[in-house]
């Protein structure tokens, strides 16, 4: 039942296109911008699991996995 923040950053030029993602479905994303934070106003056990942050620009992409 607590709030949780999940924050999802990186650098590069051109600046990224930042999703965070769980399972599929796309849960956060920004633009342009150097992060992206995800905020669960009150975490329930149905949010744990495994979460996806991806950095693409047109150069490629990078991608970490979290619980």
């Amino acid at each position: 039942g607590d709030q949780v923040s999940l924050t999802c950053a990186a650098r590069s030029h051109p600046a990224p296109i930042l999703t965070v993602a769980r399972g599929r479905r796309v849960v956060a994303t920004a633009v342009y911008e150097p992060q992206v934070t995800l905020l669960l106003e009150a975490a329930a056990p149905e949010d744990a699991g495994e979460y996806l942050c991806r950095a693409e620009n047109q150069h490629g992409h990078s991608s970490l996995a979290f619980n």
